[in-house]
C-alpha cells in the first residue's frame, strides 16, 4: 500500500513539474504590454484637454497600414536608427480630441509593464500623407507621453528586453492556478489512501 502511495504522489508531482515549467516562461510583449487609457492631456498652451477619446476599434480604412507597421520591414523604416531586432508594436489605439482642441496635444498614456527605463517609441499615422511618423517621446514608470499634431492611429513600440518583468502575463496566472490544484488533488489522493489502509 505505502508503495503505492508512493508512486501515485510522484506521478503527480510529476505533473505538476511539467505544468509549472510554463510559470517561468518569458512574459509575451503583447500580453504584459498595453496601452489602458490616458492619465492626462494638454494642448499647446498647456490648458487641460477633456473628451479625449481612446478605443482598440481601428477604423477599416486605416486596416493596410495597422497591418504593415506590424512588420519588420516597415518596423525598420519608419524607425530607422532607433530600430532594433527586439522592437514589436505591443498595441494600436484610435485615439481622437473634440472639435477644436489646440494643437500640438501633449497626451501621457497609462502603459502596464513599462518603467522610466523602458525603450518605448509611439508611432501615429498621417493619413494626409498615407504614411507612419516618429512621436516625440518620454517615458516614466506605468506611462509613455507623446507630442501631436494631428490624430488619426497611434501604435506603441517597445524594446521587449527592456520590459519590467513584474508585469504576470494571463496564461501565468492560469498556470499558477492549475498548479495549485494539481497539489489539491495530490494531497486528497495521499489522505484517501492513508484511510482505506486505515480501515
Amino acid at each position: 500500500m505505502k508503495s503505492k502511495i508512493l508512486k501515485t504522489v510522484g506521478l503527480i508531482a510529476t505533473m505538476v513539474a511539467c505544468i509549472g515549467m510554463t510559470v517561468f516562461a518569458e512574459p509575451s510583449p503583447a500580453a504584459s504590454t498595453v496601452v489602458t487609457g490616458i492619465n492626462s492631456a494638454t494642448d499647446k498652451d498647456g490648458k487641460p484637454v477633456e473628451g479625449i477619446t481612446i478605443t482598440s476599434d481601428i477604423p477599416a480604412e486605416y486596416s493596410d497600414a495597422v497591418n504593415e507597421i506590424k512588420t519588420e520591414a516597415k518596423l525598420k523604416e519608419v524607425l530607422g536608427d532607433d530600430y532594433n531586432e527586439n522592437m514589436v508594436v505591443v498595441d494600436i489605439k484610435e485615439v481622437r480630441a473634440p472639435e477644436g482642441t489646440a494643437f500640438p496635444l501633449t497626451i501621457n498614456f497609462a502603459m502596464r509593464g513599462v518603467t522610466a527605463s523602458t525603450k518605448v517609441q509611439i508611432l501615429h499615422y498621417k493619413a494626409n500623407a498615407s504614411e507612419w511618423e516618429k512621436i516625440p517621446t518620454t517615458v516614466a514608470d506605468g506611462s509613455a507621453t507623446g507630442v501631436f499634431n494631428s490624430f488619426s492611429p497611434v501604435a506603441f513600440v517597445v524594446d521587449k528586453t527592456t520590459l519590467s518583468t513584474a508585469t504576470t502575463s494571463p496564461a501565468t496566472s492560469a498556470t499558477s492556478v492549475s498548479t495549485v490544484a494539481v497539489l489539491g488533488l495530490t494531497a486528497a489522493a495521499v489522505a484517501l489512501a492513508l484511510k482505506k489502509k486505515s480501515c
